[in-house]
């Protein structure tokens, strides 16, 4: 998830681990008043990890904003990445943070891009402990929105589904694509990185290009890793899980913000969402891009009114 290119980024107050199954440990990271109103934030991805900024949003002296690093990521630890590393692990993985840190009653629940789905998961599974969303860019893990990428994306970006589809020599650049990034090949992993890892990236740009070789990191290929392993497996949830058991949380308050030419997701996953949440308030800016310093302002002023 991006958020304000121009705000100094604020510091935790107090950072630590969560122990949860299967040998994971979870970074967390708490700013603004201990005493504040409560929001538990998730990061996009897949693949991320909490980020200071994530936390710049809100009035820290009203606030008390918890960050946590998702199985596998960021300074989170353990012995395999991917054991029981799924979407609904992570949402229980959110309230083993909230016990750990001794936090009763509801709280706002944050997310943007892939953890959207992973916020109204989180509210649909306990809904009593949920007293707002706030959600940007809205992904909400149904087929066709995953398959948007692969399949009608190319009605902007021929050249570039093309390209990666002759590096496949098929239709089914997962599979294909997956196989490379969990290589053990260096060169394997550069061309998965390159091509499919990168193609997300270069949606919504007027100059597209593959030509850069990446030089890659640890964190790069681990990012890379997760986010295709989630993909391949469907996010770990049945199709349109979230959208079926939306009735759930029809009762909370939601802050929808979307960027208009958002060609990463697509606005109407947000309208789409709104039309189901009977308290929501959506804005669409007029603005592209995932994410943009004119979304970001809305969202900030949005914010200041709750």
């Amino acid at each position: 998830m991006l958020f304000s290119f121009f705000k100094k980024d604020p510091q935790p107050y107090d950072t630590g681990y969560v122990t949860v199954d299967h040998g994971h440990k979870l970074y967390y990271q708490q700013f603004g008043n201990p005493k504040g109103r409560v929001v538990l934030s998730f990061h996009g991805g897949p693949g991320g990890c909490g980020r200071p900024k994530h936390a710049s949003h809100y009035d820290l002296k009203k606030y008390r904003v918890i960050l946590f690093d998702q199985r596998g990521c960021g300074k989170s630890l353990y012995k395999d990445a991917f054991l029981e590393n799924t979407s609904m692990a992570t949402v229980r993985d959110g309230m083993a943070v909230l016990k750990h840190l001794k936090v009763k009653g509801k709280v706002i629940l944050a997310g943007s891009s892939f953890s959207v789905g992973l916020v109204l998961l989180f509210a649909e599974t306990y809904p009593n402990r949920v007293s707002q969303l706030i959600l940007t860019s809205v992904f909400l893990m149904r087929p066709m929105d995953a398959e948007w990428v692969t399949t009608q994306s190319r009605l902007f970006y021929p050249d570039l589904m093309d390209e990666m589809r002759a590096q496949a020599k098929s239709d089914k650049l997962i599979p294909f694509y997956c196989k490379l990034i969990f290589s053990e090949k260096y060169k394997d992993i550069q061309q998965a990185q390159k091509y499919y890892c990168s193609y997300e990236n270069q949606l919504g740009s007027l100059t597209p290009s593959f030509e850069k070789t990446p030089a890659l990191t640890d964190a790069a290929i681990q990012y890379s890793r997760i986010y295709m392993y989630y993909e391949k497996n469907h996010y770990f949830i049945p199709p349109n899980q979230i959208m079926d058991h939306i009735d759930k949380i029809r009762h909370i308050p939601a802050l929808i913000v979307h960027n208009r030419l958002d060609f990463c997701c697509p606005v109407s996953q947000a309208y789409d969402l709104h039309k189901a949440l009977p308290k929501s308030k959506l804005i669409i800016v007029p603005d592209k891009g995932h994410g943009s310093p004119l979304m970001f302002k809305v969202l900030d002023r949005e914010i200041k009114k709750l």
